[in-house]
């Protein structure tokens, strides 16, 4: 996953699918089979919203959770957070998941605007990371 800041806003997509429906999220993805974890973020990025031209900065939190999966199983799920840069900051996005980005789109959103209720769990925890500097 990726947490892109520039000027007190972040680039979030309008997540639709579950667990965390109707939410601001971060850009990224899974890993395909073999795949480093910086050729994986790549890929997931320009996928998610057409990025390519990106500086990977550093990892920057590891985002964990527990999801309900079917009759009474859970999902234990990690996600790697990468601080990334953009240069210049990018204004308008391409995506080939049109199945997951609701109707608010991609987008710079002030940091500030932002809640737990509005973002996903992941979102979250990595605006939290990037405000205490770790």
């Amino acid at each position: 996953m990726a947490l892109f800041l520039c000027e007190g806003r972040g680039l979030f997509l309008h997540h639709l699918a579950p667990p965390e429906p109707d939410r601001w999220d971060l850009p990224g993805g899974g890993l395909e089979p073999a795949e480093d974890l910086i050729t994986g973020l790549r890929r997931t990025v320009h996928a998610g919203i057409g990025l390519t031209d990106f500086t990977v900065d550093r990892l920057l939190t590891v985002a964990e959770a527990f999801y309900p999966e079917g009759q009474g199983r859970q999902v234990h799920k990690l996600d790697l957070v990468y601080t990334c840069q953009a240069d210049p900051q990018p204004l308008t996005f391409d995506t080939f998941d049109t199945q997951t980005i609701g109707p608010m789109g991609i987008c710079w959103i002030p940091v500030a605007n932002l809640l737990p209720e509005t973002c996903t769990s992941r979102a979250w925890k990595a605006l939290q990371a990037a405000q205490q500097g770790a």
